[in-house]
């Protein structure tokens, strides 16, 4: 007896046993991103010596003599921010590298989304800057898992 989706064979009780291809629309495979399981190098001087330059010009800065306190305080938090503000960026890569070197490969391969979620916050906050980036970033945290897709910001 023909079948119209492709072969089939009979076996000694007539039972229909599937030896063929089927004719009909096969289903499309499920989204699987391109993920490689990159493992930046991580360079734990230069934090360290961000750091320490910070510290060793915060501390000089206290040491200048102000006629008041509040003069003292309002330049140490700008000098605090401004020395901040120029290394965020930075910083924020550096931990997202960190993060990328450092996880399991179990944690890493759970994104169902192109590029990874970390992978994502690099391009966010070199696009847009580290608070908008951030953002963009923890928004895309919060949607993964729930959907997939190609995604770039």
């Amino acid at each position: 007896m023909p079948c119209p989706f492709g072969t089939y064979m009979e076996n000694k009780d007539d039972v229909i046993v599937w030896a063929g291809e089927s004719d009909a629309l096969p289903e499309p495979p499920a989204f699987v991103p391109y993920n490689p399981l990159e493992r930046p190098p991580i360079n734990y001087l230069k934090p360290i010596i961000a750091f320490l330059v910070y510290a060793i010009q915060f501390t000089a800065l206290i040491f200048i003599p102000y006629n008041k306190l509040w003069l003292t305080i309002v330049t140490l938090v700008a000098y605090s921010l401004i020395y901040f503000s120029f290394i965020a960026k930075r910083t924020v890569i550096w931990l997202v590298h960190l993060y990328q070197n450092k996880a399991s490969d179990e944690t890493r391969l759970r994104c169902v989304m192109e590029p990874s979620c970390s992978v994502y916050m690099i391009l966010a906050v070199q696009k847009y800057g580290v608070i908008r980036g951030v953002y963009k970033g923890i928004r895309r945290l919060l949607r993964c898992g729930v959907e997939s897709g190609v995604d770039y910001p």
